[in-house]
């Protein structure tokens, strides 16, 4: 009788044990398939195409070590510029692909880095690859931004107890902008998405600016790479709230633009 007893519980014991193992083999299968399908998100020809055309210049996400190797805005960087303003696929990728074709000025979105950088030249490569380049772009997750590349901007100051001088040309867009801000009123979040749009077309007019010597322009993009997430903010806000805010935190960070710069 014990002996039956005994080989009653060792058998018990042989099932839990397998309904344990099977359990976890579950939860490890479950992991693997959540893993693959991330990865099967991105078109790996189009992960390829886009380290042979775009990684020859540009870095997949800014690199602090390498800050003075760069030749090229991060991917990591043109993919945010990109999607608050074209946040559906196909918007996206036709943006992209436009400037791509035919870099230009009036198109460009990332004014300081055209500033800094110059305007990327043609690149020779077929529509087909170009639309899965643009593809992956849109739907690649790069990671976050290094916190280091973040604070290298660092804050703004003056010229020596001066402020700095800007040209008549930019106080004539930073008024403009001043009156955007403060005189727009609407119970349509589209129009708060135009207004951003309108501010950020603005700003490029001062950063595309090559009259400005290198030290002067410093201080211009710092300021207005500390505003650059409320614009886009705005741009692609979908509440009328949520672009209020925007709105008034632009026009609180412009009111300080003045202790620096005239």
């Amino acid at each position: 009788m014990k002996k039956v007893t005994i080989i009653i519980i060792a058998f018990t014991s042989l099932l839990l044990l397998n309904c344990s193992n099977n359990k976890k083999e579950d939860t490890k299968t479950t992991q693997v398939q959540q893993e693959t399908a991330q990865e099967t998100k991105i078109n790996p020809k189009g992960y390829e195409l886009m380290k042979t055309n775009c990684f020859v210049c540009h870095m997949e996400k800014p690199d602090p070590s390498k800050r003075g190797q760069m030749i090229a805005p991060p991917m990591l960087r043109v993919q945010e510029h990109y999607k608050p303003s074209y946040p559906k696929k196909e918007a996206f990728v036709t943006a992209i692909k436009t400037w791509v074709k035919s870099p230009s000025e009036d198109k460009v979105m990332m004014p300081g880095a055209v500033r800094k950088f110059n305007l990327m030249p043609k690149i020779t490569v077929s529509d087909a690859d170009l639309q899965l380049i643009a593809e992956t772009l849109y739907e690649i997750d790069f990671g976050n931004m290094p916190k280091m590349h973040k604070e290298n901007h660092g804050k703004l100051a003056l010229n020596d107890g001066k402020k700095w001088q800007l040209n008549d040309n930019s106080k004539k867009v930073i008024a403009t902008i001043n009156e955007q801000l403060n005189n727009f009123k609407s119970n349509d979040v589209t129009a708060y998405n135009q207004l951003g749009k309108d501010v950020f077309s603005n700003t490029k007019k001062i950063l595309l600016d090559k009259t400005y010597d290198d030290k002067t322009f410093g201080q211009i993009q710092k300021f207005f790479h500390n505003i650059e997430g409320n614009m886009h903010n705005m741009i692609a806000a979908k509440t009328i709230d949520a672009a209020k805010k925007e709105q008034q935190t632009l026009i609180n960070k412009f009111k300080k633009f003045n202790n620096f710069f005239e």
